[in-house]
């Protein structure tokens, strides 16, 4: 399980970073946004570190390293992503019969490589298709990381993320790979590469945001404590694959779609953006439901999102934030797995998550199934082919 909010600590209105990065606000006398490394030495200073259910301070100054070093990461594959082809067309390593997506996926891989190898906190790394963390160093933590989500949305130069979280390492065995010693998450977040990055985190003291400012080479403190809202009307989901969906989701979204005219009584918006990370910002923002269900065409009818370093990540920054993060079936931080484990997903507003688990359990039990009766049936003047 992992840590919660504080009780006393309180949103304060979200703010973005002008292209002064704070300059005026200091000119005029208002705070300054305070940068990244300033707000994780106050936010995980020893006497606050000691609050039940917050790390611990012997954690505190590795994981003020570390997040320092996964932020610096975020710099250099941000600007490569910027420059979009231009850069693969300059690498060496890009061939023509690769990709744009793909060459972006090798760089930001080399870059996170590059920085674990170099820090003496980080012992190991997990990414998609690693089945091991290898130990490179005698660091205390091994960062599972997704390293470019949504690689593809960059030929059509959309959003793109990186997801990670953080957690205790053990001796390494005698096969040189990092034993993970505590399922508990020290901190977790994503990067989001869109008009602006973004680095939302959490540390078990709420969801924190900020924005690089490319005039100062910093991130600056823009989304404190970010809350998300109570009430939201959008829906994120791949609508293609309805047909595979189980049959609660496909009731939620069917309800969804009626709007006003509906049982919902009110109007929802759809957006997909294939990207977890850009996906989730979205939820954050604006509420709402994001769903990533079981399909049945996957065997057997697998779930769509990796567990250890995208579900529990993106979950844990949700309910940080006053939202849940659901299976359907179970809270998503309850869930046991090994590095290869995945899940459905359903992270958002409290009261549509529990929407969707109630349209589960009450799926299980039958009470959704349609009206059947031996005495009584459908009558109709149409043909069967002819009723809507």
């Amino acid at each position: 399980m992992n840590a919660r909010i504080e009780p006393g600590e309180q949103a304060l209105p979200v703010g973005v970073a002008n292209d002064h990065c704070g300059d005026d606000q200091a000119a005029a006398g208002s705070a300054v946004q305070p940068t990244l490394s300033s707000f994780l030495a106050a936010h995980l200073a020893p006497r606050r570190s000691q609050a039940p259910g917050v790390v611990h301070a012997a954690d505190a100054a590795g994981l003020c390293a570390v997040i320092d070093e996964i932020a610096q990461a975020v710099k250099i594959i941000a600007a490569r992503i910027s420059q979009g082809a231009i850069a693969g067309q300059q690498d060496v390593r890009a061939v023509h019969a690769r990709s744009n997506h793909t060459a972006l996926d090798a760089a930001a891989h080399d870059v996170l490589a590059v920085t674990c190898e170099r820090s003496a906190e980080i012992a190991g790394m997990v990414s998609p298709g690693v089945e091991s963390a290898r130990a490179r160093s005698a660091g205390r933590y091994v960062l599972f990381a997704d390293l470019l989500d949504g690689a593809a949305n960059a030929e059509s130069n959309d959003a793109l993320g990186t997801v990670f979280s953080l957690r205790h390492a053990g001796a390494a065995s005698a096969a040189g790979e990092c034993v993970i010693t505590d399922t508990k998450q020290l901190a977790a977040g994503y990067a989001l590469y869109g008009p602006a990055t973004i680095l939302m985190i959490t540390i078990g003291r709420g969801t924190h945001g900020f924005t690089l400012c490319r005039e100062r080479g910093e991130f600056v403190l823009t989304h404190h404590a970010l809350r998300i809202p109570d009430q939201g009307a959008v829906l994120t989901i791949n609508g293609g694959n309805e047909r595979f969906w189980e049959p609660p989701v496909q009731r939620y979204v069917r309800e969804c779609r009626d709007g006003s005219a509906g049982v919902r009584q009110r109007d929802f918006d759809t957006r997909w953006t294939a990207s977890l990370a850009a996906d989730t910002h979205r939820t954050l923002m604006r509420g709402g439901l994001c769903l990533f269900p079981r399909e049945s065409r996957r065997t057997p009818r697998a779930a769509r999102v990796p567990l250890l370093y995208q579900a529990q990540s993106l979950a844990w920054l949700v309910e940080q934030a006053g939202g849940l993060a659901s299976t359907g079936r179970a809270r998503i931080l309850d869930v046991q797995g090994d590095m290869q484990a995945s899940t459905p997903m359903f992270i958002g507003t409290q009261r549509e998550v529990e929407r969707i688990e109630r349209y589960h359990r009450e799926h299980e039990r039958g009470e959704d199934a349609p009206f059947t009766s031996p005495l009584f049936n459908e009558r109709s003047l149409f043909r069967p082919e002819a009723r809507v």
